[in-house]
């Protein structure tokens, strides 16, 4: 018998009752062939939405377009409707908070209580350093508790979930004073989601995605929002706020209601004071609070990366159009073609399986991210084949929770993804990441890369080992490598051995030290000897305060002779002790500049409690702010006039020489302490002084 539509659709929803969840997954080339049908036209997608809804069967797709819309090879999912929805109630707990806060979370929560509102600013916090925890924090705080209505927009279905559990975790008495009850609304094209007509005026918080808020923007203004009232936004992944739907969004809100919008992301906006841009106009209150990954690292909180790239040895890509490679910039996606050329390429493959299998020892936890369905499907089968117990997962696949949990598990060494594990999906263990897709995205790049790092400190590991496999493009296409990301990102993460134990150069590390030296103490040295060759970094056991001992040269071996000899003393021995310590390994260090007998007393208190010491993170790129070096090229090249002021001007304006920042932006100061090295470097007698 020839399929038809009803017949089709019922068969369909018969074998929808016989899943566990009663839902069903399938692509829309296996539908049509279903349906007896080979073209969608208006009467065709007319009938099947008739049917549909007398079936009472709903059809969607995990990225919220209309079925009849998708592409043969794209997936859509059918459940059934649900009659009557009610809002996710939460309970406000009588309990404390369920975990202590980072030092650097509270730090932002600071920041947001002092910055006035209404406000539009960003919360930049690197991936896994708890971003989603200080905005929910803060709007149960400062919105359910001061009757406020909340609305978060995200622009994917499982971020919403992640956010709502956020909320239900962090809801207690300690910042929602009043009620016993907070009121969601959670609204995507999800079958476990509502619509926005569901939404009701005692509604507290609405999550939602912003193609479903942005569709039916006037009701939601209509039924849930009071003229001039005030609320608080939340825009996750705020790299997406300058989209149109967004824009319309915030607009139109904004224009009926006095909003403080605060947008989230992972990835850091070094230079967004000086940006002209649209997230500039958005955020018209720049950075709220930033943090930088180096700084977590060096607590802990966040895993020591380690990068490796492998060369897969393809070369005779399928040639690309100008169309082509327009597309690979703009959707950040492979023609199909070439996906499907490299999804199948048995060498590129067998190289992801054996480079694992050869350092299984050293990669353990490991996350795959592939191309597609078929090159996620292909590996698995590879890897399993080679003796390693892997799974992919593939979201709006009935076996995606299955996959996953076994993996949160440990019962798998590897899990290979599709895309969907960049953004708010919690696996604080994974060791390693496989990047085995190539990204033009530097957002992408950045959330794929976060998956591997959370640290010790956050339940994670010490180290991430990252390993990206790169493919030659006879093409020019601005394909994102780790490396070139953080170096991007002014974190400069490149390639080191555990040994060397070097950071980067941060702002806030040349903020302190900037702050940390007198003026005449500075002007006192040559300027290369007032720059700190490292870092003591930890967080202080008892204050939960973040701890940060700049080392400077001359003082760099007795903190480490000392600290290989310290040892725990009874209470009323640590004054004594310490003074010793100042006397017989400082010396007469202890009267220059950068030795304070606090920075003792806080290693000492960290090594009693912990029982660990603290680690010297040497500064790399020290040169970045020498501005010694400067002068002296500066005199050898014998630089006068237009010539010196054009080589200033260069360093000065130089995104990464930190030297405009350690001067606070102030360039007349920066050009007086390089006139006074350049005499120095003239008239060396000018400075001679009795020691």
């Amino acid at each position: 018998m020839k399929p038809t539509i009803p017949l089709g659709l019922f068969e369909l929803k018969e074998e929808m009752k016989q899943r566990k969840n009663q839902r069903m997954t399938i692509k829309m080339r296996s539908f049509m062939k279903r349906i007896g049908q080979k073209r969608r036209t208006e009467l065709m997608v007319a009938t099947v939405n008739k049917h549909l809804k007398r079936l009472k069967v709903r059809a969607y797709s995990s990225t919220g377009t209309q079925w009849h819309r998708l592409k043969m090879e794209e997936w859509v999912t059918f459940s059934f409707q649900e009659v009557e929805h009610s809002p996710h109630l939460v309970q406000v707990r009588t309990n404390d908070l369920p975990f202590r806060l980072f030092v650097h979370q509270e730090e932002a929560l600071r920041r947001l209580d002092e910055t006035p509102m209404p406000f539009s600013g960003i919360l930049s916090i690197p991936t896994g350093g708890g971003k989603t925890v200080v905005a929910v924090h803060w709007l149960l705080k400062e919105g359910v508790n001061r009757g406020r209505k909340v609305l978060w927009l995200t622009h994917r279905h499982d971020l919403l979930d992640q956010a709502f559990s956020a909320i239900r975790t962090l809801a207690t008495n300690d910042l929602v004073k009043k009620g016993k009850v907070i009121s969601c609304r959670l609204i995507s094209s999800d079958e476990t989601h509502e619509s926005v007509k569901a939404i009701q005026s005692t509604d507290q918080i609405v999550i939602g995605t912003n193609q479903s808020i942005a569709g039916q923007l006037s009701l939601l203004q209509e039924n849930w929002l009071k003229a001039n009232e005030d609320i608080l936004i939340v825009v996750d992944e705020a790299h997406h706020a300058v989209s149109e739907t967004y824009e319309h969004i915030l607009t139109t809100v904004s224009k009926k209601s006095n909003p403080t919008i605060l947008g989230l992301t992972a990835t850091p906006f070094r230079t967004l004071e000086e940006e002209r841009g649209l997230l500039k106009k958005r955020f018209s209150d720049d950075i709220v609070y930033k943090l930088d990954v180096a700084t977590l690292i060096a607590r802990g909180i966040l895993a020591e990366p380690f990068f490796k790239e492998l060369k897969t040895g393809v070369k005779k890509l399928p040639t690309l159009s100008v169309a082509d490679i327009q597309h690979i910039h703009t959707a950040d996606r492979l023609p199909p073609k070439v996906e499907d050329y490299l999804t199948i390429h048995q060498a590129r493959n067998a190289l992801i399986v054996k480079e694992y299998r050869s350092h299984k020892h050293v990669y353990g936890k490991t996350l795959v991210f592939a191309m597609n369905r078929k090159h996620a499907i292909l590996l698995t089968r590879q890897f399993i084949e080679a003796g390693i117990s892997a799974d992919y997962f593939i979201s709006g696949e009935e076996k995606k929770g299955e996959a996953l949990k076994r993996f949160k598990d440990n019962e798998l060494d590897v899990l290979i993804n599709v895309n969907m594990l960049t953004e708010g999906t919690d696996l604080p263990d994974v060791q390693t990441v496989f990047l085995a897709r190539p990204t033009s995205s530097a957002i992408l790049m950045t959330q794929m890369i976060g998956r591997a790092m959370r640290g010790v400190e956050a339940g994670g590991t010490a180290s991430a080992q990252i390993v990206h496999f790169h493919d030659e493009w006879p093409e020019t296409i601005s394909w994102i490598t780790p490396n070139e990301l953080y170096q991007d990102e002014a974190a400069e993460m490149k390639q080191r051995f555990v040994e060397n134990q070097r950071v980067p150069l941060t702002i806030s590390i040349v903020d302190k030290w900037y702050k940390s030296l007198p003026k005449e103490e500075a002007e006192a040295h040559r300027f290369v000897e007032t720059i700190p060759v490292g870092v003591y970094s930890f967080i202080d056991p008892s204050q939960r305060q973040s701890i940060d001992i700049l080392v400077y040269e001359h003082l760099a071996t007795a903190y480490e002779s000392w600290l290989a000899n310290m040892v725990v003393v009874e209470k009323n021995e640590v004054a004594a002790m310490l003074n010793r310590t100042a006397k017989s390994y400082f010396r007469e260090k202890r009267h220059t500049f950068g030795f304070h007998e606090q920075d003792l007393a806080a290693l000492y208190h960290y090594f009693s409690k912990t029982k660990t010491k603290p680690t010297l993170r040497w500064l790399k790129d020290r040169d970045k702010v020498d501005i010694t070096r400067l002068a002296e090229e500066i005199t050898q090249r014998r630089l006068y006039g237009e010539e010196k002021k054009h080589f200033i001007d260069t360093h000065w304006n130089e995104e990464q020489s930190f030297i405009a920042v350690y001067f606070g932006f102030d360039k007349l100061e920066f050009r007086k302490r390089l006139e006074l090295e350049l005499i120095r470097l003239e008239e060396p007698e000018l400075f001679s002084r009795v020691e």
